[in-house]
């Protein structure tokens, strides 16, 4: 039977972005998969209340689970730029969620990213694996970045059949749409492309195995 996957995602929708075609075949593989949201994104809109951004970004996160049938989402609802202010407290909370579910693999942004929130969820998601006697796989993927140097172990995973799903779940997170999504559609496609050229395959994803 199938394992559980935990995916630790510092906004709504870094997970669709990173690594939804992954997502998607994994679903369709039966496993579980939990999500761990950890910022309410409620900076992404300058020029709205933060509290009305809020509200629409949780129902965007939750219209998406419920479409694809995730197990469970999972929202810390913490400020963005405050993650590395509570460090301790969330590190409990991670080795809390690690135990809970036993997750077959764990995905999270990489140390690499450009965005704080991405970095500092890494490492409080690496410090909270470290602390536990099972050893976890842990998985990173980038968004906004492409690293130059890698010294970890490399999966790639073939989303050919997946790509335009998760292009088509890009747009569902409507709040994001004009100001992120149209600047990131071409990068987006030229990762997966250059995935798929070094993966012999359409359209790929790439991970770095850091655990």
């Amino acid at each position: 039977m199938a394992g559980n996957i935990l995916i630790f995602s510092p906004h709504p929708d870094d997970e669709i972005v990173g690594m939804g075609g992954t997502l998607l075949k994994y679903l369709d593989e039966g496993r579980s998969i939990v999500e761990v949201i950890f910022t309410k994104g409620q900076l992404s809109h300058p020029y709205f209340k933060e509290e009305i951004i809020t509200d629409i970004r949780k129902k965007e996160a939750g219209k998406v689970a419920k479409k694809i049938g995730l197990k469970e989402v999972i929202f810390l609802d913490l400020n963005e730029g405050s993650i590395a202010d509570k460090e301790g407290r969330i590190i409990l909370q991670i080795k809390k969620i690690l135990e809970k579910y036993n997750p077959e693999k764990v995905f999270t942004l990489s140390i690499s990213e450009t965005h704080p929130d991405h970095r500092d969820v890494n490492k409080i998601v690496l410090a909270a694996v470290d602390f536990l006697n099972k050893k976890y796989p842990v998985y990173t993927f980038n968004i906004w970045t492409i690293p130059k140097i890698i010294q970890n172990p490399i999966m790639y995973v073939d989303i050919s059949h997946y790509f335009w799903r998760k292009i088509d779940l890009m747009k569902q997170y409507r709040s994001q749409w004009l100001m992120m999504y149209y600047p990131q559609i071409l990068p987006v496609v030229f990762r997966a492309k250059y995935y798929g050229i070094k993966n012999k395959c359409k359209y790929a994803e790439k991970f770095e195995k850091v655990r």
